[in-house]
């Protein structure tokens, strides 16, 4: 039988599900001209901070082919992260996607093993699917290369940019991750866009601590607790209050009206639940017993304890000097 585009989007999403993405989408290769525009003016003022490594891989960004020249499609996936606790407000803050493990290394994995679900299609199926001759390619990112990957999501279907700068879906709110496979299969359709649902709302841009969604859509990293908790490895400016962060801020994001109780669809990846030592910060009758002593734990932990305890966490890129000064000032 030949391998149909509808048939072929179908058992890919079907592997996706079953991997445990929440949503998949699927658009066609095009150079990102408006996206791109949008980035070069975000970096000529000077908004990326001290990334430079986003400037460094700007024409990948901008065009996908640099990076495999055979593309035809990318494929866009989102992962629940959400899980049943909430911050404790009296105590050091840390962003839910850190509570626990690294999600680079959980969704590496499944991509692994989605891509090769895919390139092993053309084994079984002659395709018609491939320009010239050859097999299908696969090559994944999750948050880890020179991608735009807000903006293959919202073209993918997965969602709006919501004026935070995050992708929102409106069945899944926002609490999800994002990954990419560019491929050279030419599907026959692709993906609608998602409507822009915000409207009017601007409670993202008003709850912001430090004025940092300084419009509707933008986000300076220079004010974002975020980026000072996390990429900062100098000293945070005086004028910056980290309002009890230590790693990360979810502000944004909690008063998203797509996030209320209705649209948080708890994550089946228990890897993502807290980890022993994130536990005692969340709120509830269950940790309560536990909160001075996590916090006692956070305060008095070693250079080499940080680095063990936070091995296979999001939380060992801030290193132990950042934790140690974020720490400080929130205390």
């Amino acid at each position: 039988m030949n391998l149909t585009s509808t048939y072929l989007k179908k058992i890919i999403q079907d592997k996706a599900t079953e991997l445990g993405f929440i949503k998949t989408g699927f658009a066609k290769y095009d150079i990102l001209e408006n996206e791109s525009a949008k980035l070069r003016a975000w970096l000529n003022e000077g908004k990326q901070a001290d990334m430079v490594w986003i400037e460094r891989g700007f024409d990948k960004r901008k065009d996908v082919r640099i990076i495999m020249p055979e593309a035809e499609s990318i494929i866009s996936l989102a992962f629940n992260y959400y899980t049943p606790f909430e911050h404790d407000e009296s105590k050091p803050k840390i962003s839910r996607y850190a509570w626990g493990k690294d999600y680079h290394k959980i969704l590496k994995k499944k991509l692994k093993e989605l891509c090769e679900f895919i390139e092993q299609i053309s084994t079984s199926f002659p395709s018609p699917l491939l320009k010239g001759e050859g097999c299908i390619l696969c090559r994944a990112y999750v948050d880890d290369g020179p991608i735009m990957d807000k903006a293959w999501a919202v073209r993918a279907g997965i969602g709006w940019m919501g004026k935070h700068t995050n992708v929102i879906n409106p069945e899944f709110g926002s609490w999800f991750f994002l990954s990419e496979i560019i491929t050279n299969i030419e599907f026959d359709s692709y993906s609608e866009p998602t409507e822009d649902l915000c409207g009017s709302c601007s409670l993202c841009v008003s709850a912001c601590p430090t004025g940092a969604i300084t419009d509707e859509y933008v986000v300076d990293a220079n004010k974002c607790i975020s980026y000072q908790t996390i990429e900062n490895r100098g000293e945070i400016p005086p004028d910056i209050d980290l309002d009890g962060w230590i790693f990360g801020c979810d502000v944004c994001q909690d008063v998203c009206p797509f996030n209320s109780p209705k649209h948080n669809f708890v994550t089946g990846e228990e890897g993502f639940y807290p980890s022993k030592v994130i536990l005692p910060l969340t709120k509830g009758e269950s940790v309560r017993q536990l909160a001075d002593e996590g916090v006692e734990t956070l305060n008095n932990m070693t250079e080499a304890e940080f680095a063990e305890i936070f091995a296979n966490s999001p939380i060992k890129r801030t290193k132990f000097k950042g934790w140690k000064r974020n720490l400080h000032l929130c205390n």
